[in-house]
């Protein structure tokens, strides 16, 4: 009796594990770099209104700081493990397309409509034809300002860098014993941010960063140099002391607390720091406005970066159709909205059918800060505003586009110029090493 009730137990048992077996579910990864926790949470609120529907699949999403992520993916695609979708920046969808990794997204690009996706972010990631990413989101950079000084000491928006320096001087403020007390200017030093304002600072002065023909990297050009020139000048003169070492987050908080008057590469998501760290009588856009970039000496027009990461799916990750249900499902615009608003003049909306939508319209920040909003618009609709690294679109089929930006070769070169090195030295310097690494890459055509 005891061994058939032995049998018995260890049969349901057995039974058990093949039932919970037979219905576990799939478990979809997804990474993002939107850290708000108002956008973390929102995102987890569509996941759970997605889980719903579907029972069989559990979305993990995973938020990574802008400048981790590009190494975190190179990482597990070389273990084997990569997220089933993912953020990614357009040189790095770019890179992983020419290595064959990536799902298309035509099937995304309809549910949502093609004709529905904005043009000025279409091409982030589209080749040969096809969408292999649709943007999460699109904003562009903003050089943010004191209006409040500026109308005070009645200065004049700058057109030229020299106009600029010279702006950012007369912002400055000192005490008695001639110690600065506000500083003109405030740049991140990190990585990711030197290469993004290279790329845009080598466009507004009319220069490229390679070769349209053959790639080679064209570093030690005139307007490179002269980029590097202007960092020197800003250096010596505007921004405060151990610059190089402030975070993206440092510089929000300078330009907030009024430690600086002028924020170069500031984006949307800096009007909530403002609100947050300013001054309550203070924390709008009579006080903080936003100006036209001005242009370098060889160049014509102005020029913004475009941070509208791609949606990116692992064609051999382990639930990439269920990555694009979900993709899907984000779309939506009742969904969709609800992420948009967690950082409203950041994360501008990549349908067009979002942007006339009077749910999204009506927002209290999209209307108080309406002018930071409105300067993105300017640079996305006059075809001014590109990804980072990127001059002209071709650009984009550059298949090292991802490699470069993970070098650290673009911000050497800055940092070598910033502490003493002859700028052309320091350009020289950096154009052999990308020169090197291209060639190992086994993508030189020169």
């Amino acid at each position: 009796m005891k061994r058939w009730t032995s049998i018995l137990c260890l049969g349901l048992v057995l039974g058990l594990i093949s039932f919970a077996w037979g219905t576990e579910k799939k478990v979809v990864r997804i990474w993002h770099t939107e850290t708000e926790p108002a956008t973390v949470a929102a995102f987890q609120q569509i996941i759970n209104d997605f889980e719903k529907l579907r029972p069989d699949i559990t979305v993990k999403q995973e938020a990574l700081a802008w400048g981790d992520l590009e190494a975190k993916l190179t990482a597990a695609l070389a273990a084997g493990a990569p997220p089933d979708a993912s953020h990614g920046q357009a040189v790095t969808c770019a890179s992983f397309y020419a290595k064959g990794l990536l799902r298309d997204q035509e099937d995304i690009a309809m549910a949502i409509g093609r004709d529905n996706i904005w043009e000025a972010v279409r091409r982030q990631c589209f080749h040969d034809g096809k969408y292999y990413g649709i943007p999460h989101s699109a904003v562009t950079s903003l050089l943010i300002y004191r209006k409040d000084i500026f109308k005070t000491k009645g200065l004049k928006p700058p057109e030229t860098w020299d106009e600029f320096i010279k702006v950012a001087e007369a912002l400055m403020e000192r005490d008695k014993d001639g110690r600065v007390t506000r500083y003109g200017l405030s740049l991140p030093g990190v990585g990711l941010f030197i290469n993004i304002a290279v790329g845009e600072l080598t466009k507004v002065n009319g220069g490229r960063l390679f070769d349209p023909k053959t790639g080679r990297p064209t570093f030690t050009s005139k307007e490179v140099v002269e980029v590097l020139d202007f960092y020197k000048k800003l250096s010596a003169t505007v921004l405060p002391p151990g610059w190089l070492g402030h975070g993206y987050l440092d510089t929000f908080a300078n330009l907030a607390t009024g430690k600086a008057a002028m924020l170069y590469q500031g984006y949307g998501r800096g009007a909530g720091y403002i609100e947050r760290y300013a001054p309550k009588e203070m924390a709008n856009s009579d006080h903080f406005g936003v100006l036209v970039k001005p242009r370098g000496p060889s160049g014509k027009e102005t020029a913004a970066q475009i941070d509208a990461e791609p949606w990116m799916i692992f064609k051999n990750a382990k639930y990439p159709e269920e990555a694009a249900e979900f993709l899907k499902f984000f779309f939506k615009e009742e969904n969709y909205i609800k992420y948009l608003h967690t950082v409203p003049i950041h994360l501008l909306p990549t349908l067009k059918s979002v942007r006339n939508n009077p749910t999204y319209q009506a927002n209290e920040m999209v209307r108080k800060w309406k002018e930071w909003q409105d300067m993105q618009y300017r640079y996305f609709d006059t075809g001014q505003a590109k990804p980072t690294l990127i001059i002209e679109w071709d650009d984009l089929k550059l298949p090292f586009g991802l490699e470069i930006l993970g070098s650290g070769i673009i911000p050497d070169m800055v940092t070598d110029a910033v502490r003493g090195m002859p700028s052309a030295q320091a350009a020289g310097r950096a154009q052999a090493r990308a020169e090197e690494l291209i060639t190992k890459l086994g993508h030189k055509r020169w």
